[in-house]
């Protein structure tokens, strides 16, 4: 067992190592989920209850539940409709004494500049988290996203062959021991996990299929547990919202909230996301993955420029990609003037079986984080919501699939919006 332990410490220190020179930062500090990495390395700079982290109101709801359950408040910020990423003209007017750290989110593996946020975190001495959960491999001037800021957020599920995977990235030495030594606390080992693994190596069988079959399994056990944890936190989700009761935000906006619910809320992140300690044999995967990244990208990058070609014909509006910046192409976001055929184009999509995601309710108008960011403008957000059509783009996709989504568009928007 001890030798096992050992192992599997080798293999996740060179594993670390890979994906910090990767990104190009001196350290990486592996999680097992985006939220965790959010949420342990907000722990780790000493961000608790009473402080605020803002965050993009146009974003997947990860980003203010991880905040949340690490303590913190989470305070939304409008977006530019030109890149999706964080507004700097918005951003000055979301600020407070109480601001502490702020997440500048790239969506859909396009890369935004962040110089103008840093400019201003830099002269309020507030922390840049640089989330590239989504952009992995995209890079700005030859500087890979991720790298930019105090830190950095990796989640290598959305971008490569694995079920589980996050990493926090810096150059601070202290940092990135503070971030290690959080993750050990908050990741428990899952024994179903530990079990199914062990089994697949004592009977020789390891495959793709049966590393699916353990994953789905040990999830499905840790949705049951995260019911009971949900209701005894009193957080549910409902129609797609996270909702609480009046009793929680009225705790959590409080200065008198007690050490042990503020645990309790730890606990349930910890069971909602589904983080717990990576098994060897997952770590061996990813790291066979990291490997392939480029590669991936290649195949990315190919078929946004088949949409490009095909689209072209359209009066679609779509994001513009700087001369010197490389996006890593999770989707191909596309806008529409008619919400109408927009969602004429998303049934037909769907009908034909197309996944597609990404299609973010502005996080201002959840029940859940509405109380804590009245009489702010989220002018762009609501927009951007309305108009935006992320288009599927996956590792398998073939010339003929991208020929039918791009037939479906066309012929709904009949060429002219």
């Amino acid at each position: 067992m001890q030798d096992d332990l050992m192992s599997t410490h080798l293999i996740l220190e060179d594993l670390e190592s890979n994906i910090a020179r990767y990104i190009g930062t001196r350290h990486a500090v592996l999680c097992s989920s985006g939220r965790m990495a959010i949420q342990v390395s907000l722990l780790a700079l000493g961000i608790g209850h009473g402080d605020e982290v803002v965050v993009p109101d146009f974003a997947c709801q990860i980003l203010p539940i991880a905040v949340f359950c690490a303590g913190s408040i989470p305070k939304l910020c409008d977006i530019d409709k030109q890149t999706l990423a964080l507004s700097s003209a918005c951003l000055p007017r979301v600020l407070s004494a109480s601001t502490k750290a702020v997440i500048f989110a790239h969506l859909f593996g396009f890369p935004a500049d962040p110089s103008p946020i840093l400019e201003i975190t830099d002269k309020r001495r507030i922390i840049f988290i640089d989330d590239a959960a989504q952009a992995l491999g995209a890079r700005i001037k030859g500087k890979k996203v991720g790298s930019f800021g105090d830190l950095g957020i990796l989640n290598f599920n959305k971008s490569l062959n694995v079920d589980l995977g996050a990493a926090v990235t810096t150059n601070d030495e202290e940092l990135a021991s503070k971030v290690r030594l959080i993750r050990e606390k908050e990741e428990n080992r899952s024994f179903f996990a530990l079990l199914g693994y062990r089994m697949m190596e004592l009977s020789g069988l390891k495959s793709r299929k049966l590393m699916k079959i353990v994953f789905q399994a040990d999830k499905y056990l840790n949705k049951l547990q995260h019911s009971t944890f949900a209701r005894k936190h009193f957080i549910e989700d409902n129609d797609g919202w996270l909702i609480a009761s009046s009793h929680a935000l009225k705790l959590w906006r409080s200065n008198t909230l007690t050490t042990s619910i503020t645990n309790e809320l730890m606990s349930y992140g910890r069971t909602y996301s589904h983080s717990r300690k990576m098994e060897k044999t997952e770590i061996s995967s990813l790291q066979q993955e990291l490997r392939k990244t480029e590669k991936y990208l290649q195949i990315r990058k190919k078929v946004a420029e088949t949409y490009d070609n095909l689209l072209e014909s359209t009066i679609l509006q779509r994001l513009v990609v700087p001369k010197d910046y490389a996006p890593s192409y999770l989707r191909y976001p596309v806008f529409f003037t008619d919400r109408t055929k927009l969602l004429k184009c998303l049934k037909e999509l769907i009908r034909a079986g197309f996944n597609v995601d990404g299609l973010y309710k502005p996080l201002h108008m959840s029940p859940f984080f509405n109380p804590m960011n009245k009489n702010i403008d989220f002018k762009e957000s609501i927009f951007v919501s309305k108009h935006i059509l992320p288009l599927p783009i996956s590792l398998d996709m073939t010339q003929k699939k991208v020929e039918r989504i791009a037939s479906i568009i066309k012929c709904n928007c009949l060429n002219r919006l």
